[in-house]
């Protein structure tokens, strides 16, 4: 149900929210710029298909039951091949506290702050997935992301949300 279809050479990319619509518009946005996209609504089950699933790359909110972002990025970075990170999160608008510089702390690639333009999503998958296959750090934003090759889909300029 999960794998990849046969001779293809996207990189997959592994969505783990919670929330169904913020799922969809994530989907939407990365199918139609060419990655293979699976998703888990928590840690556990991404945890699960980390483990019979080849995946490049994961996409998580931090706040989920079950199993949090934290968790998975603890995990992901405990395996033997970890794979980048990416966390999400609208929590610290109105909690005060800085879960995203946490998440980077724990090992994250990169952090973005819900809402957020689709494009710089983009540019942050694009940076991680060259840093992972060279194995260093992630480089800041767009250094060496392609410029504007990035398709989005009609409705999804922003993702997880919009500006207040």
């Amino acid at each position: 149900m999960y794998m990849q279809p046969p001779g293809a050479v996207r990189n997959t990319v592994l969505i783990v929210d919670d929330d169904v619509e913020a799922r969809r518009q994530l989907r939407n946005l990365l199918s139609a710029n060419g990655y293979w996209v699976i998703e888990a609504g928590n840690g556990r089950i991404a945890r699960e298909l980390l483990a019979v699933q080849e995946i490049n790359l994961v996409v998580s909110d931090i706040f989920m039951p079950e199993c949090d972002g934290f968790e998975l990025i603890a995990a992901i970075r405990a395996m033997a091949s970890p794979v980048p990170v990416i966390a999400m999160s609208d929590h610290e608008c109105w909690t005060g506290l800085n879960f995203l510089d946490a998440a980077n702390d724990l090992g994250a690639a990169a952090v973005i702050e819900k809402p957020f333009r689709a494009h710089l999503l983009l540019r942050l998958i694009d940076d991680a997935l060259l840093a992972a296959a060279h194995r260093g750090p992630v480089v800041p934003l767009g250094a060496v992301a392609e410029p504007e090759r990035k398709r989005i889909p009609a409705g999804l300029e922003w993702v997880g949300g919009r500006p207040a």
